[in-house]
């Protein structure tokens, strides 16, 4: 296991551009406009030499004063998955978590964890907009009739767990409603995510979340919190060992 790469809050959007265990991961953070830094989060570590951990959320809110209780949560995600819970009940620790921390805090948020031996996506979500997976074919969204609620809404708390096949050479893209929702409209800013998200798997080796976020024009006016986490699958057979230095924690 690995701490996470930093991906620092700052004015400008947090950009950064990693490879572990042969997964080409990028992210991308944009706090409100004229905010140094919001309550969104995106992540990524390693787990094991087969699987990967993506973590993405957004507390309820946006700007500087909800930074703290994305600290929190996002580390109290962390804390349970490296214990070895799985998706479904490592969120449900962070939801006991947020109750205790703040009663009145609620937080979307959408763990996954990427087998890279079964090719496989093991996740769960907590009231958050619905990961993406694209290929040079074709894109869907993993939506469900039934959703769960968001961390810290009410007791008791157990969101579904799900399991999806994985490709070779696909796209994963979790997001924020910052994302899709920046000008009001979701469905259009769906179908723009879709489009880009399309569009980027013709470009692979760029960064690919700041490629999403160019193409649908995020920074600059956002009323919200933004954030794009992508984790290329691996075209070859096993992983690679992940680096073992070089990696320090953001907070």
């Amino acid at each position: 296991m690995i701490d996470p790469v930093p991906i620092a809050q700052a004015p400008e959007p947090a950009s950064m551009s990693w490879m572990v265990n042969g997964v080409r991961l990028s992210a991308r953070i944009m706090p409100a406009a004229r905010s140094t830094r919001g309550g969104d989060w995106c992540e990524a570590f390693a787990v094991s030499d087969d699987v990967m951990a993506l973590s993405i959320g957004d507390v309820c809110g946006h700007g500087d004063e909800k930074y703290g209780a994305m600290v929190a949560t996002s580390r109290a995600i962390r804390e349970a998955a490296c214990r070895g819970l799985d998706p479904a009940q490592t969120l449900a620790e962070a939801h006991l978590f947020l109750r205790a921390f703040d009663p009145a805090e609620y937080a979307t948020a959408l763990f996954g964890l990427l087998n890279l031996r079964t090719h496989t996506l093991v996740f769960a979500n907590a009231g958050h907009p619905a990961p993406l997976l694209a290929t040079p074919h074709e894109t869907v969204y993993l939506e469900y009739p039934q959703s769960d609620l968001p961390l810290g809404i009410e007791d008791p708390f157990m969101p579904a767990l799900r399991e999806v096949n994985v490709p070779a050479s696909t796209l994963l893209v979790f997001y924020t409603d910052g994302v899709t929702e920046h000008e009001f409209k979701p469905l259009q800013g769906a179908t723009e995510l879709r489009d880009a998200a399309i569009f980027a798997t013709k470009f692979s080796l760029l960064p690919t979340a700041a490629v999403i976020e160019k193409l649908m024009f995020l920074t600059g006016s956002n009323r919200d919190d933004a954030a794009i986490l992508t984790a290329w699958t691996p075209v070859g057979p096993g992983p690679k060992r992940a680096p073992t230095k070089g990696f320090e924690r953001p907070y």
